[in-house]
Protein backbone atom coordinates (compact mmCIF):
# COMPACT_ATOMS: atom_id res chain seq x y z
CA UNK A 1 0.00 0.00 0.00
CA UNK A 2 1.18 3.49 -0.80
CA UNK A 3 1.47 5.98 2.10
CA UNK A 4 0.94 9.72 1.55
CA UNK A 5 1.55 12.21 4.37
CA UNK A 6 -0.32 15.53 4.23
CA UNK A 7 -2.25 18.10 6.28
CA UNK A 8 -5.68 17.69 4.66
CA UNK A 9 -6.57 13.98 4.68
CA UNK A 10 -7.42 12.70 7.25
CA UNK A 11 -9.01 15.58 9.16
CA UNK A 12 -7.62 16.73 12.51
CA UNK A 13 -8.10 14.20 15.26
CA UNK A 14 -7.44 11.22 13.02
CA UNK A 15 -4.10 9.59 12.27
CA UNK A 16 -4.80 7.81 8.98
CA UNK A 17 -7.46 6.83 6.48
CA UNK A 18 -7.31 4.34 3.64
CA UNK A 19 -8.89 5.30 0.35
CA UNK A 20 -8.50 2.71 -2.35
CA UNK A 21 -5.01 1.26 -1.88
CA UNK A 22 -3.55 4.47 -0.43
CA UNK A 23 -3.03 5.26 3.25
CA UNK A 24 -3.32 9.00 3.88
CA UNK A 25 -1.46 9.91 7.08
CA UNK A 26 -1.85 13.15 8.99
CA UNK A 27 1.37 15.15 8.87
CA UNK A 28 3.32 14.74 12.11
CA UNK A 29 1.97 11.24 12.77
CA UNK A 30 4.02 8.08 12.43
CA UNK A 31 2.66 4.75 11.26
CA UNK A 32 3.62 1.56 13.06
CA UNK A 33 3.28 -1.94 11.61
CA UNK A 34 0.08 -2.27 13.67
CA UNK A 35 -1.32 0.96 12.16
CA UNK A 36 -0.53 -0.23 8.64
CA UNK A 37 -2.14 -3.59 9.40
CA UNK A 38 -5.27 -1.79 10.68
CA UNK A 39 -5.48 0.14 7.41
CA UNK A 40 -4.81 -3.04 5.39
CA UNK A 41 -7.86 -4.62 7.02
CA UNK A 42 -9.90 -1.60 5.91
CA UNK A 43 -8.58 -2.09 2.37
CA UNK A 44 -9.82 -5.71 2.45
CA UNK A 45 -13.23 -4.47 3.64
CA UNK A 46 -13.34 -1.83 0.90
CA UNK A 47 -12.61 -4.38 -1.82
CA UNK A 48 -15.37 -6.70 -0.56
CA UNK A 49 -17.93 -3.93 -0.85
CA UNK A 50 -16.60 -2.50 -4.10
CA UNK A 51 -15.30 0.62 -2.32
CA UNK A 52 -18.46 2.75 -2.65
CA UNK A 53 -20.49 0.20 -0.68
CA UNK A 54 -17.93 0.28 2.10
CA UNK A 55 -18.12 4.05 2.52
CA UNK A 56 -21.91 4.09 2.26
CA UNK A 57 -22.30 1.41 4.96
CA UNK A 58 -19.56 2.99 7.09
CA UNK A 59 -21.28 6.38 7.15
CA UNK A 60 -24.76 4.92 7.69
CA UNK A 61 -23.57 2.73 10.55
CA UNK A 62 -21.67 5.63 12.11
CA UNK A 63 -24.72 7.90 12.17
CA UNK A 64 -26.96 5.09 13.44
CA UNK A 65 -24.52 4.42 16.30
CA UNK A 66 -24.14 8.16 16.95
CA UNK A 67 -27.92 8.43 17.41
CA UNK A 68 -27.86 5.50 19.83
CA UNK A 69 -24.72 6.38 21.78
CA UNK A 70 -24.72 10.20 21.49
CA UNK A 71 -20.92 10.19 21.63
CA UNK A 72 -18.74 10.71 18.53
CA UNK A 73 -15.79 8.60 19.72
CA UNK A 74 -17.95 5.74 21.04
CA UNK A 75 -19.93 5.72 17.79
CA UNK A 76 -16.71 5.57 15.75
CA UNK A 77 -15.24 2.76 17.87
CA UNK A 78 -18.45 0.72 17.65
CA UNK A 79 -18.65 0.68 13.84
CA UNK A 80 -18.39 -2.96 12.74
CA UNK A 81 -15.54 -2.19 10.34
CA UNK A 82 -13.54 -0.47 13.09
CA UNK A 83 -14.29 -3.20 15.61
CA UNK A 84 -12.87 -5.82 13.25
CA UNK A 85 -9.77 -3.69 12.66
CA UNK A 86 -9.07 -2.86 16.29
CA UNK A 87 -9.64 -6.44 17.43
CA UNK A 88 -7.25 -7.88 14.83
CA UNK A 89 -4.69 -5.15 14.13
CA UNK A 90 -2.03 -6.86 16.27
CA UNK A 91 -2.22 -10.02 14.12
CA UNK A 92 0.09 -9.15 11.23
CA UNK A 93 -1.12 -12.24 9.30
CA UNK A 94 -4.80 -11.40 9.75
CA UNK A 95 -5.45 -10.19 6.20
CA UNK A 96 -3.91 -13.39 4.79
CA UNK A 97 -6.20 -15.64 6.84
CA UNK A 98 -9.25 -13.39 7.15
CA UNK A 99 -12.69 -14.72 6.22
CA UNK A 100 -14.40 -12.65 3.57
CA UNK A 101 -17.06 -10.30 4.97
CA UNK A 102 -15.85 -11.00 8.51
CA UNK A 103 -16.94 -7.47 9.52
CA UNK A 104 -20.56 -8.71 9.46
CA UNK A 105 -19.94 -10.69 12.64
CA UNK A 106 -19.10 -7.37 14.36
CA UNK A 107 -22.47 -5.76 13.59
CA UNK A 108 -23.98 -7.11 16.81
CA UNK A 109 -23.55 -4.99 19.87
Amino acid sequence: MKVITNTIIPPKGYKAITILNIIFVRKGCTMSAVDINHESIHWAQEKELLIVGFYLLYVLEFFFRLLLLRDWHKAYRSISFERECYENEMDINYTRNRERFKWISYLKG
